[in-house]
């Protein structure tokens, strides 16, 4: 996992980010005991599932973290498929890395 300190420094690594479409997964991500909100989204360019701090709007978000690469929005329907039903979940985070640890595996 690749972290960034906002969302402007992590555009700024790689200008694709700036222009790239991408696939929105939701804002509503959160972590077990934790008020914090997080957004979820793709990159077609890059490939990148990145998640970072959903913050009030206008503004850059802040701590970007990139979670991996995905290289085909199929695959990434595969890999999060359900992920509607659980990003409002208490602990939808812990969803997530799950789903992503067994595509390390």
């Amino acid at each position: 996992m690749t972290a960034y300190a906002d969302e402007n420094v992590f555009q700024m690594a790689d200008p694709r980010r700036r222009t790239s479409d991408e696939v929105d997964l939701g804002a509503t991500w959160r972590g077990a005991g934790s008020d914090d909100v997080w957004r979820l989204a793709w990159l077609r360019e890059t490939g990148e599932l990145y998640l970072c701090t959903a913050a009030g709007f206008p503004g850059p978000s802040q701590q970007v973290s990139v979670l991996a690469v995905i290289p085909t929005e199929a695959a990434l329907d595969q890999l999060l498929d359900g992920w509607r039903e659980h990003r409002t979940d208490e602990d939808g985070l812990g969803w997530l890395r799950s789903r992503l640890s067994r595509r390390a595996a």
